[in-house]
Parts: structure tokens; sequence; C-alpha cells
């Protein structure tokens, strides 16, 4: 997400994507209250994307980040909807506790609104929905509870980013090559590790090659090792790192880790670390001399950026395609579906909805 101060909008063109994503996922919150964040940065949009969608009220809930405060957040939020003119249609809310927070029927699963606790979630009306403005694999336990929301009927689905209108894991790897341009690496004939498998580290590989980087990927997820002869010797003599791991918690750069931050500068005092996912430690590479980018390294299971540094796209097509997954969870409330029978029916009837077949451990130990 890009810092409150750094923002810088194109208004026209923000418009226009907005519209567009509204005209392709037919999203249509005519008599619904969507509860979202109010955040700094491209993330300020989503408010006015769900009442440009049609809702009849917006619910904006601010909290401070290290992106900005919450009053920074709120700032950033009035004034594109004063601009835009949709002051009627959105309140900006500075407390968990606001008691507006129980008219949502659609709750989204973003960082302000973050955690949906046990306390929170049965402060809900027993028709609301939670859709995760991402794809379910991403599910964190200390984000939402999704056992709570089993017991209360409350449906969670997840959205399809590999859907055609959608492909936001292309911009995962167009996120590592602005990183590696940044610190200075042409990535064309650049050599260059990547550390991840599943979704982003292959998508990052794949992106790379296909920029004329030549690539190394270690899949540590699927049980390789940074500690491996034929790594040590790539490592040696490669231009970057590219840290893009979302699935494991192990340490991989850092104290403890696969391997430790000065040993790396040992192998090769030249190399730089772009770090979009995995459990890095940022004051290790700093202390040992090395460039790394961002700024501020998320711990594991959280993206230290986001596609919205690129540009609005991304994050404008995804939280609509995520608030009409919301939209179809809430006619379903209307069909008198709750909780998974609620799943059923909009994985069944909406591209756009993705489920938890791939998932039905998390399932059980939720229901548990």
């Amino acid at each position: 997400m890009i810092k409150a101060e750094a923002f810088n909008m194109n208004q026209a063109r923000v418009r226009r994507l907005i519209e567009r994503a509204i005209t392709t996922f037919e999203l249509d919150l005519k008599g619904l209250v969507v509860l979202t964040e109010a955040a700094t940065g491209y993330y300020a949009l989503t408010p006015l994307l769900a009442a440009m969608g049609g809702a009849d009220k917006v619910l904006a809930l601010a909290r401070d980040s290290s992106y900005g405060t919450a009053q920074e957040a709120r700032w950033q939020t009035l004034n594109v909807i004063q601009q835009w003119g949709f002051e009627r249609h959105i309140s900006v809310l500075m407390s968990r506790e606001d008691d507006r927070i129980g008219e949502a029927d659609i709750v989204t699963n973003l960082g302000a609104v973050r955690p949906l606790n046990a306390s929170f979630l049965r402060r809900l009306k027993s028709t609301s929905v939670i859709p995760l403005m991402w794809e379910t694999w991403e599910y964190r336990p200390e984000d939402l509870d999704l056992a709570t929301c089993r017991r209360l009927g409350i449906p969670v689905l997840g959205t399809n980013e590999h859907h055609p209108d959608l492909q936001i894991l292309h911009y995962v790897g167009l996120l590592a090559i602005k990183l590696l341009f940044e610190l200075q690496i042409e990535v064309f004939r650049s050599e260059i590790v990547v550390i991840g498998g599943r979704e982003f580290g292959t998508q990052v590989a794949r992106t790379l090659q296909s920029a004329g980087a030549e690539v190394t990927q270690v899949r540590v997820s699927e049980g390789e090792s940074l500690h491996m002869s034929r790594d040590r010797e790539v490592l040696m003599t490669c231009d970057a790192v590219v840290v893009a791991e979302h699935r494991s918690r192990e340490m991989l750069i850092g104290p403890g880790g696969q391997m430790e931050a000065s040993e790396l500068v040992r192998l090769n005092p030249g190399v730089v670390v772009a770090h979009i996912a995995g459990a890095v430690d940022r004051t290790s590479l700093v202390e040992a001399g090395m460039a790394c980018l961002p700024e501020h390294i998320a711990p594991a299971g959280y993206m230290s950026v986001t596609a919205d540094r690129l540009g609005p796209r991304p994050l404008i097509d995804l939280h609509a395609a995520g608030l009409k997954v919301g939209e179809a969870l809430a006619q379903a409330a209307t069909r008198g579906l709750r909780g998974l029978d609620a799943e059923r029916y909009v994985v069944a009837h909406c591209e756009l909805a993705q489920g938890w077949s791939e998932h039905t451990d998390l399932h059980a130990r939720a229901a548990g």
C-alpha cells in the first residue's frame, strides 16, 4: 500500500477504471450496506467503489497502520468522497465500537476492518456476509475467526484472482520488476534468484524470465533448501534475490533461518534483495550492508508490497470483484441461505467466487 504522504492520484483515469470495473463485474449493491476500510493511497478508493456500485450506505472504518494514521486515512478518504460528491453515501468510522457496524450487510476482510474476531463478529446482524477480497489459500486465522463464522452462520468466500477479468497474480511478477528497477537491477540479462514456490514464486520467476532475466527458482515451500550447493553457487554470482514465498512461515534469511544475512553477503557482497513476501529479517540485511526494498518488510504470511504500488487498476478490479462476491452472498442471504449453504450456492452461480474445496482440512478445523 502506498504511504499517505506519497499519494498522488490521476482522478480522471481512476474514475474511468472504477466505472469500467463496475460494468465488467456487473456490480449492483443497491439496497445493501457495505462495511469496508478507510485507508491511504489507492485503498482509499474502496468506499467510493462501493458507493459508485450502488450501495445504499458505505461505512468506512479507519485505524492507524504503518501506511498512515487513522486521521490520515480519514482525510484521504473524505477528500476523494467530497471531490466526487458522495458525502451522503459514505460515513467514516473512527472506532470499532461504533454501533453502525451492526448495520452492515457486506463486511470486507480488509486491513482496517481486521481482525474479524469473535467479539466483532457477534455484533453483526444475522444476515451479514464476508467476502475475503482475495483467494481462500491466503486465509490467516489471526485476521478472521472462521470457527465463529461457522457457528453464527456467516458465509465467507474468497475472490478468484485467476479469473480472466482479473489475473491478479500477473501483477506480482511486475512488482518484482519494479522493485528490481528501483534497486538499479536492469532485469534483462541479469542473474536473479527467486526464493518461493507455488503461486507467488512461480509467477515471479515466469515474469522475470519473460523480461530476459536468467532465473533460478528455489521452491522452499516444497522442501528445498537455500543451503544446497547448487543454490549457494548461483547465490555467489547472482545480481539480486527476490523473496516471494507467501505460504511458508519458516525464516528464510535472518537469525535461525535457512541462511544468515551475513552469510549471503560473504557469498556475494554486491547482491541486493527485493522482498514481496516471506520471512526475512530486514534488520539483519541492513546490518550486513545489503541494499533491500521495500523499507518495511512484512511478517511471514503478509505482503510487503501489493499491486497498488504499480498503479490503481489491480486494486480497483480486485476490490470490485470482491464486492461482487459479497453481493452474491448477500443475495443468497435474501433467499434464506446461511453459512455453508450460502457458500455452495454462490460458488455454483458466481465465477468470481472461490470456495474452500482445496482446503477441506481448514474447514474441518474451523468447524470443530
